[in-house]
Formats: C-alpha cells, structure tokens, sequence
C-alpha cells in the first residue's frame, strides 16, 4: 500500500513539474530579455518610420498618453503612435491567434489542421495566443488591450509602468463575444478596438528560436520541481532507492 502511495504521489509531481513549466515558459517574456537593442522611440522617430515599425518599442516622454477614455476615443486607428501608463489591469480569459503564427500546424497524421482563431488563454501552452485584457486608465475608465505578457505580471504586481509604442487595432469578433459581458461590466467600449503593443516583426522573426527556448524552460522547469517533490515525498516515506 505504502508503496502504491508513492508511487501515485510521484505521478502528482511529474504532473505539477509539467503545470509549472507550461506556465513559466508561457509567461516568461523573451524579447525582454532577448532583444537588448531596443531604442527608446520619440515622437520623432514616429514620423521616420511606417508604425508596424516602431510597435513595441519603448515609448519616450513625449509619446502622447492615453489617459481618459475620450483621448481613446479620439486617437486614430492603426495610425497613432501612443501609450498607456495603467493603474491596474484585468484578465479575460479569452486569447486570439498572434499574427506570426500560422493559421495551420501540420497534423500526426500528414496535412494541415487548423488552429483556433480564439481560444481560452489556460489552454495556450506555447504562447501561440495572445490575450486580451482590460486595461484601467488613469481617470478609471478600461480600455481592451493586448500586451507582452511580462508587463501584464509588472502591472498586477502593483509596478508603475510605461507600456510599448502602441496603437488602435481592430478588435477580434469572436473574442468580443465571449468577453461581452465582462466588457460590459466595467463600461468598456468594445466598437472601439484595441490598444495593441506587441512587438509582431521581432516575434515573427525569432517564433523558432522561442519555440525551442519555452521548450526547454518547460523541460528543465518540470525536471527540477518533479525532482524535488519525489526527493520529498522519499524522505517522508522513507524510501530507499
């Protein structure tokens, strides 16, 4: 019986070493750390440069700011460059496809299969998803939004920050009708798109070596936390290798 117990236990662990890498790869933000050669972009430098350019980048001081939801309202669609400094930020659960992901993987079986345009972010173990989220301004008011993942944990760990050079993007019609009545409970204004800063030309050029960097996060992640609950659960039950 006793070793029936451990057994199921070391079953338990391998399966929290896998929940704990998926999440670390997943949430981990590589172009922060990869991409060191980011410059910090005026509202200059936006006047040089196509915006698909500059998306992404970090946002100088005289970037103009959406601070009320009448500036969101007023800023054009896929043409300003602005950004957002948000008070608090709100998960909907809901994610849509990146841009530089493709619309079809190749199945076990030969062809093509086609992935979910929309799906539940849980369910997006190698951050082929974005989510959307509501962002809280600083009069209060939320706006949807889709940004790095490493500024999402920077903003609920209660940190003060600037986000990338952004823009007014189209919002994804299946993913706003799930997300409809959270929209609704806190007055957010789907017809008005999304504010989106995600950097899609560095992440379409890097999705390889991303893929197998999260690969190996996740590995190495669910051999060291597998590990270290078995050795535990051995030393509890005193078992002898």
């Amino acid at each position: 019986m006793k070793a029936f117990f451990v057994k199921v236990l070391e079953f338990v662990a391998v399966i929290i070493g896998l929940i704990a890498g998926g999440f670390l790869s997943k949430n981990i933000g590589l172009e922060s750390i990869l991409n060191k050669e980011k410059k910090t972009v005026t509202l200059a430098i936006t006047e040089e440069h196509l915006i698909d350019d500059i998306i992404g980048m970090p946002a100088g001081n005289d970037i103009p700011r959406i601070e009320n939801s009448q500036t969101w309202t007023d800023t054009w669609w896929d043409v300003s460059c602005v950004t957002v400094e948000p008070t608090k930020i709100i998960s909907t659960g809901i994610a849509v496809r990146h841009p530089w992901v493709p619309a079809y993987r190749r199945s076990r079986r030969g062809g093509n299969r086609k992935r979910a345009d929309v799906t539940y972010a849980v369910f997006d173990a190698f951050d082929e998803y974005s989510e959307y989220y509501l962002l809280q301004l600083p009069d209060k008011s939320y706006i949807l939004a889709q940004i790095p993942v490493d500024y999402v944990w920077k903003i609920k760990l209660g940190q003060k920050v600037t986000l990338p050079i952004g823009k007014k993007h189209a919002a994804n019609s299946q993913a706003v009708n799930r997300i409809r009545d959270l929209c609704e409970k806190y007055n957010v204004d789907t017809e008005e798109g999304v504010f989106y800063c995600i950097n899609d030309q560095w992440n379409e050029e890097h999705r390889i070596l991303s893929q197998f960097i999260r690969l190996g996060i996740a590995f190495i992640t669910m051999l060291v936390v597998g590990t270290i609950i078995i050795t535990i659960v051995h030393k509890i039950f005193r078992v002898k290798d």
